[in-house]
């Protein structure tokens, strides 16, 4: 079997966001646990090919900035973080890459992705 890293595949995860970094602070240490598992899960993922437990979906109508290029906007997308669907977190796909920008609760994530 052969598996394309161009185009619609998951190929690096990034964890840099100050943003990202603040609210993971925040999230309780069973949480963290769950959710690195999740996050790891993401690698090699075709975006054809989603897996229907991480319920990751693009949110319409809410572009954001770029992170190759803050000038353009871009679509988010998230993610469950815990199987309880408590959780989740928010990210831009941006040639092969995951740039995570905010995790916390369900509501807060949706609500400001």
């Amino acid at each position: 079997m052969s598996v394309e890293l161009d185009g619609r595949v998951i190929r690096a995860v990034d964890l840099n966001n100050d943003a990202f970094r603040a609210k993971w602070k925040a999230l309780p240490g069973n949480v963290q646990n769950e959710a690195m598992e999740r996050i790891r899960s993401l690698f090699g993922l075709s975006l054809d090919q989603l897996p229907a437990g991480l319920h990751i979906h693009q949110l319409t109508g809410k572009d954001v900035p770029s992170r190759l290029d803050p000038t353009k906007k871009v679509s988010v997308w998230t993610m469950h973080i815990t199987a309880s669907s408590g959780y989740k977190a928010s990210f831009t796909l941006e040639k092969g890459t995951v740039y995570l920008r905010i995790c916390g609760l369900h509501d807060s994530v949706d609500k400001g992705p």
